[in-house]
C-alpha cells in the first residue's frame, strides 16, 4: 500500500471515539443546556436540527460558539437518533450546508412541510 499511514479504518474510528470523548469535557454544562434545548425543540415539533439549538440558545443569550467542537456532540447522546433527513442549514454562515435532521429516540418523528 502505497500511503500506509494515510488510510487506517480501525485507527480512524479510535480516533473519532477519542476526540469526542474529550471535545465536551470543557464545555459540559454548555453541551447539557444545548441538549435540553434539543429534546424541548424535538418534543414541540417532532424533530430537531442543530439550526433549531443555534437559534434557541441565542434566543436565550448563550452564544452557542462557545461550545467550539463540542457542539458536533449535542446529538451523540442516546436520546437522539437520526431520521435519514437532511435539511440545508438556513444560517447564512453555514452556505446552506446540509444539517441532520434529529428526533428523540421514544417520540414519533413529524415530518417538516417545506
Amino acid at each position: 500500500m502505497p500511503f500506509p499511514k494515510t488510510f487506517d479504518l480501525e485507527k480512524s474510528e479510535r480516533r473519532k471515539e477519542s476526540g469526542m470523548s474529550l471535545a465536551p469535557l470543557p464545555r459540559k454544562q454548555l453541551l447539557e443546556l444545548a441538549r435540553e434545548y434539543a429534546a424541548k425543540i424535538a418534543r414541540r415539533q417532532g424533530w430537531v436540527t442543530y439550526d433549531d439549538v443555534f437559534f434557541e440558545l441565542l434566543s436565550q443569550g448563550v452564544n452557542p460558539i462557545t461550545l467550539g467542537n463540542a457542539a458536533g456532540c449535542v446529538f451523540h447522546d442516546k436520546e437522539f437518533i437520526f431520521t435519514g433527513r437532511w435539511e440545508k442549514s438556513r444560517r447564512i454562515s453555514n452556505h446552506a450546508r446540509m444539517n441532520r435532521v434529529w428526533m428523540l429516540r421514544e417520540g414519533k418523528f413529524i415530518p417538516r412541510l417545506v
